[in-house]
């Protein structure tokens, strides 16, 4: 059962970890601090020049909220939300990973648009087969709108969640 429930949540364009880390909170906070710049409204990214830090947003108490700075356009990079809690041992850092409000309520509209398509070509073709199988290719824009959600996204929460656990990783010392 709970395999079922990890390979739905794997179809979905969500994430959910909490990152264990010995560090102080403030030692967290100064981690973030070096690894985040705070938000631009137009960003110039010229193609030779790399931004100072690797991503954007805002680091208030202790919750944060980023999103990776990147050459170009991609509508699916996740928005990073996250909340540093102390610990005895050090702290917790539990974060989520999600699209962008808009982007997420345009697939669910192409998503809900496409599936009611295809489930009444679906049945119109069980009733007359003579109408010939017009599910299919509406099924696959379906399965196209949800992959090309799905893809760009969980490429990037893996790369952010690599990124996340290297930055809070702890020092070892000889």
């Amino acid at each position: 059962m709970i395999d079922i429930i990890k390979f739905s949540k794997s179809l979905l364009p969500f994430e959910r970890l909490t990152i264990p880390t010995t560090l102080k909170l403030s030692e967290v906070l100064e981690r973030l601090d070096e690894a985040v710049e705070p938000p631009k409204m137009f960003r110039m990214n010229l193609l030779f020049r790399r931004p100072n830090k690797p991503y954007e947003g805002t680091i208030s108490g202790n919750t944060f909220k980023i999103s990776r700075i990147i050459r170009g356009r991609n509508s699916f990079l996740p928005v990073i939300e996250g909340e540093i809690h102390p610990e005895s041992f050090g702290c917790s850092i539990a974060i989520k990973m999600s699209l962008y409000k808009v982007v997420l309520i345009f697939t669910i509209y192409w998503l809900s648009i496409t599936g009611s398509f295809w489930i009444l070509a679906l049945l119109a073709w069980l009733v007359d087969r003579s109408v010939g199988p017009i599910f299919l290719p509406i099924l696959g824009m379906f399965i196209f709108g949800w992959l090309l959600c799905l893809i760009p996204f969980k490429i990037e929460a893996k790369m952010t969640t690599k990124f996340l656990f290297n930055l809070f990783r702890e020092e070892l010392v000889d």
